[in-house]
């Protein structure tokens, strides 16, 4: 007996051979498209482009810096005003005309000879280094002549300088603390004795609070006080003071006595 033929339909085989016509078809497009190269397309630029400016990031370092901020581009004016200081080796001129008006005009702020001068300006701050600003080396602005400090180190400049009496604000009603006494201050000792002509004059005045000559004879001085040789720096290798009490005494109630000329 034989057995029976199993005919498939036309529509399976057609589905059968549509199925292995694509996956061909698939296979050959994925194997052309993984062998051509890949070219990389830009966009076109504009013609022009907006420059944005910024500024670069501060470091790790510059952080805690004073550069860095809004006012890293800040700096004082002061130096600016500052007039050109003396050469070191310019001639000294210096007449007893001179040296009188300096002498006086150095008395002018001071109750007594060797007394702390007193502020001839406002004070708005009390910091020690707002007056180093000016005196630490001495600056010179027209006319005006603020000298050197001889004692930077101390931090409290109005514990011995106070405000002279007409510098405070109008608002402020200015009170005069002096009052009826008989205090009478030292005198000026005149200029230094010299050995002999053409010696070293010696110091005619206490060195303390005052060891740094240049504070009144430097560069930045009265002109009447202005030493010849600044450029020397150890003053008392040739000046010496008069010993006990470093100054000798002259009586009289003129300011200027005559020797002082």
């Amino acid at each position: 007996m034989s057995e029976p033929v199993v005919t498939t339909p036309l529509s399976v085989r057609s589905v059968t051979i549509f199925g292995a016509v694509a996956v061909g078809v698939g296979l050959v497009g994925f194997l052309v498209g993984i062998a051509e190269p890949v070219q990389a397309t830009r966009a076109a630029l504009p013609a022009t482009r907006e420059v944005i400016s910024a500024e670069p990031a501060p470091s790790y370092r510059e952080i805690n810096s004073p550069v860095v901020g809004p006012n890293a581009g800040w700096s004082s004016p002061l130096s600016s005003l500052k007039q050109d200081r003396p050469e070191l080796f310019a001639q000294v001129v210096r007449t007893p005309e001179m040296k009188e008006a300096a002498l006086r005009d150095r008395l002018r702020t001071r109750a007594f000879d060797e007394a702390p001068p007193v502020i001839p300006h406002r004070v708005e701050h009390q910091s020690a280094n707002t007056c180093l600003v000016c005196h630490g080396e001495g600056l010179k602005l027209g006319e005006k002549i603020a000298t050197k400090v001889s004692h930077p180190h101390f931090a409290n400049c109005l514990q011995c300088h106070v405000e002279q009496v007409g510098t405070a604000p109008t608002s402020t009603v200015d009170i005069n603390p002096t009052i009826a006494n008989e205090f009478v201050g030292i005198q000026r000792s005149g200029p230094g004795s010299r050995a002999m002509p053409g010696a070293p004059p010696t110091i005619p005045h206490t060195t303390h609070l005052r060891n740094d000559c240049l504070s009144c004879h430097g560069l930045v001085a009265r002109p009447g006080l202005r030493t010849t040789h600044p450029w020397l720096s150890n003053c008392v290798q040739c000046h010496v003071g008069h010993g006990v009490g470093e100054r000798p005494q002259i009586s009289g109630e003129a300011p200027l006595p005559e020797g002082a000329r």
